[in-house]
């Protein structure tokens, strides 16, 4: 059997993944549906181009073009007819791909998680909108895929304009210098300047003189005169009463 040449796949590099029928994997994430990873028609888009990251021994990690998100299995499932889907790299195991290639040039793309069970297509069909499940290994064109890398995106860029001739520019003859004119001074006028009223003073008013206030002194009034002390009565002289008997017989 002719053995047919494999797509050598590099890092930084975009490829597509398409079915035997040509059409290829792309994401289709916002669906309320189930199954964000289908088959469509290739219409150039992102989301139908993907990088392949080497992690080992043609082992990868499969990352979308367009969201960065990497084909994962839902729920970590393990059985078949699990569904593929897009999820933020999480360093899972249910993220590897082991990339294994065919005499045709076709691969199968076999899940490090599942026991090495290959991406298939349910129901059988690899037509546009088939989701996208994994499967043990089966006779049959739908577990071949076809890597290719993306090359055509130059030819869609525009093409740049084709640059105009630049005219050549007629030579500049040097004239002689000119006389600097010197410029003219312009003389200021003089502005008259005007006297200035200095405004006449207000006649001061004599200032009236002030009035002392004549104070009356008050007669100072005699003081009364002091109360005399009344005068103390002789005090009798006490006789005894032997001497008043005395003096009564002597009478007699």
């Amino acid at each position: 059997m002719k053995t047919v040449a494999q797509t050598v796949i590099e890092a930084d590099h975009f490829y597509t993944i398409a079915a035997h029928t040509g059409n290829v994997i792309q994401a289709v994430e916002g669906t309320k549906e189930a199954g964000t990873v289908r088959l469509g028609k290739y219409e150039h888009k992102p989301e139908q181009e993907w990088s392949f990251i080497r992690v080992g021994d043609g082992v990868y990690r499969i990352r979308n073009r367009a969201s960065g998100k990497l084909l994962d299995l839902t729920m970590t499932g393990t059985a078949n007819g699990t569904w593929l889907h897009l999820w933020e790299d999480v360093g899972g195991t249910s993220q590897m791909w082991t990339v294994e290639p065919t005499p045709a040039g076709t691969v199968r793309l076999r899940s490090s998680w599942a026991s090495g069970k290959c991406i298939d297509t349910v129901g059988m069909g690899a037509n546009d909108g088939a989701i996208l499940q994994i499967w043990q290994e089966a006779a049959g064109d739908d577990q071949l895929w076809t890597i290719s890398e993306v090359k055509d995106r130059a030819k869609r860029a525009p093409a740049k304009k084709a640059e105009e001739p630049v005219a050549e520019a007629a030579p500049v003859v040097e004239s002689a210098p000119a006389e600097e004119a010197k410029p003219e001074v312009k003389e200021e006028p003089v502005v008259e300047e005007k006297p200035v009223e200095v405004p006449a003073k207000a006649e001061e008013k004599p200032a009236e003189p002030v009035k002392a206030e004549e104070v009356k002194a008050e007669p100072v009034k005699a003081a009364a005169p002091a109360a005399k002390a009344p005068a103390k009565k002789p005090t009798a002289k006490k006789t005894s009463r032997a001497a008043r008997k005395k003096a009564a017989a002597a009478k007699k």
